[in-house]
């Protein structure tokens, strides 16, 4: 089991000759005024904290007069897997200053806020995040005069790393938690969300309600991976949950396969089949698991399990099964 968070404790020794370095031209491939710490492991991906000295953006540039008129740059990088392009994760940070007594201060981003990471953008931070000046003031004790060092401080959230070659680049929220999608891939299989995503009142913020499911955010997830490339296997557990799902958001690839595991692989009942496919408007399927059923599916055996079937049927479907279940027994 990987876990979750973690946070990277990174000092920079010489640090007044990293400053003063950031004006070098690179040598080798190696940026001056440049550095990355160790690596952590974290939901499956090796992340590390990089520092830059960069020329002030937030003011005018350094001067001869006033040589601490830039700041230092943090960032975040993940070094990604090295065998699939197509990979992408999203993370949270916060980065913060430790002083001379181990306090985090200065702190810079929020761990509430997640961020995309692929192949393609694997690093992000607060560009000019801190100024020179404030910390080298010996009032801050950030510091070390005695070990010409500073020490940095990232704390990092990490979602799951996300591979079979899709690659998400939008974060829905479901139920008020962030879910991994591919919105041009979701758009291209359901009317609802191409509406939803690209629409005349698209919101930049996507938010979803779900209360017709139990643990709602699963299931969406259940329902994602049901479809291609990742075509997971549904089963009886979750087949139903997914099936109302896919029919509210017009996902009609996912509908498909709930139907097909419906009636060629599920062990549920031919009732319980029967009142989903009424359910989700799917006529010609209730219509066939109506006429399939026998003697059987209405046997004192699986009344129980029927009876908690029926209950939720509407006065329509309780004749419809009256009517068949008349017709197989006056046929003896």
């Amino acid at each position: 089991m990987h876990k979750r968070s973690d946070q990277i404790l990174f000092r920079v020794d010489k640090f007044k000759a990293f400053v003063k370095n950031r004006d070098l031209s690179p040598v080798g491939g190696i940026v001056p005024g440049a550095t990355e710490s160790h690596s952590v492991n974290i939901n499956g991906l090796p992340w590390q904290m990089e520092i830059y000295a960069c020329d002030c953006v937030k003011e005018p540039p350094a001067t001869a007069t006033n040589p601490d008129c830039f700041h230092i740059d943090v960032g975040l990088h993940c070094l990604g897997d090295e065998t699939d392009m197509a990979w992408s994760c999203r993370a949270a940070a916060q980065f913060s200053v430790v002083n001379k007594s181990g306090d985090s201060l200065m702190k810079e981003g929020n761990l509430d806020n997640f961020e995309l990471y692929t192949a393609h953008c694997a690093t992000n931070g607060p560009d000019c995040a801190f100024k020179i000046e404030e910390l080298m003031n010996p009032k801050n004790g950030f510091y070390n005069e005695k070990d010409d060092s500073m020490t940095f401080k990232v704390e990092i959230i990490a979602e799951e790393l996300i591979r079979n070659g899709v690659r998400y680049d939008k974060a829905l929220l479901i139920n008020g938690k962030l879910v991994n999608v591919n919105k041009y891939l979701l758009a291209a299989h359901s009317k609802f969300f191409q509406t939803f995503f690209f629409g005349e009142n698209a919101k930049e913020t996507s938010e979803i309600h779900i209360d017709e499911v139990p643990d709602a955010v699963a299931t969406f997830k259940k329902l994602i991976s049901a479809m291609y490339p990742h075509n997971e296997e549904l089963d009886d557990e979750c087949v139903e949950n997914v099936l109302l799902l896919a029919n509210r958001f017009l996902l009609d690839c996912v509908v498909n396969r709930c139907v097909e595991f419906l009636l060629k692989k599920s062990k549920k009942s031919a009732i319980c089949k029967f009142r989903l496919a009424h359910q989700c408007g799917i006529v010609g399927v209730e219509d066939k698991i109506l006429m399939n059923m026998t003697r059987q599916d209405f046997s004192g055996k699986a009344y129980f399990n029927n009876l908690s079937e029926t209950i939720k049927l509407g006065v329509k479907e309780m004749e419809e099964l009256r009517e068949r279940h008349k017709d197989l027994y006056e046929s003896r």
